[in-house]
């Protein structure tokens, strides 16, 4: 269960994979072996349309209709307790904050010519149109063969940010700002998420039952 605080909505999730534009396609052989590739995706209707080099040994796993998970990651990072407002003589863990939206369903290899090609010219016209618009017939014809397509339906989508939104607004400015010192492209885009995120901190503790039994 995620914490309300850290979840996303459908939208933020949706928002989240067209941002990243790839992500990691996830399925498990007979054996249980692993394999895993960084695809671009491109939505067609209620599926995900894929394609990968030939040379992949990832595609030849899949013999049949195979369940799946693409995994799409935006900024994360470390950050630090020293940031937060902390008694004396208390201690209090570091974290990992992060995005992350995985999407499940079943995938299946497409090795049609007319899917192919829909598959390229789609995911490049989401980049670029006028390339699209373009591209040599005779280039297409002969890069689609070197490109195996792949099928992946939406079944369930799984959705967290997890960008310190329980911390109090002075806590979180410290987090942004340590980040932002560090000057990475990641710690910087990480600082800028959790900027976005809203606060969504109690500003006193949550005693829960254990309130009530003491009214009582």
């Amino acid at each position: 269960m995620i914490p309300h605080y850290f979840a996303l909505d459908d939208d933020e999730k949706m928002a989240v994979v067209r941002e990243q534009g790839a992500g990691n396609l996830v399925t498990a052989r007979p054996d249980g072996t692993i394999d895993s590739t960084l695809l671009p995706v491109v939505f067609k209707d209620d599926r995900i349309m894929l394609h990968m080099s030939r040379f992949n040994e990832h595609w030849r796993q899949i013999t049949k209709p195979t369940p799946a998970t693409m995994i799409f990651t935006g900024a994360h990072g470390f950050v630090n307790s020293r940031d937060y407002t902390v008694e004396v003589g208390k201690s209090v863990a570091s974290t990992w904050d992060y995005t992350q939206v995985k999407i499940h369903g079943t995938l299946t290899v497409n090795n049609e010519p007319d899917f192919v090609r829909e598959a390229v010219l789609a995911l490049t016209a989401e980049w670029d149109a006028d390339q699209a618009e373009s591209m040599d017939e005779r280039y297409l014809a002969r890069a689609t063969r070197a490109i195996v397509g792949l099928s992946m339906t939406v079944d369930r989508i799984e959705g967290k940010a997890k960008l310190s939104q329980n911390k109090l607004p002075q806590e979180r400015e410290r987090i942004a700002q340590t980040l932002r010192e560090q000057g990475s492209y990641r710690a910087l885009a990480l600082a800028a998420d959790i900027e976005a995120a809203p606060s969504k901190a109690r500003r006193v503790p949550f005693l829960g039952g254990l309130k009530n039994k003491q009214a009582s």
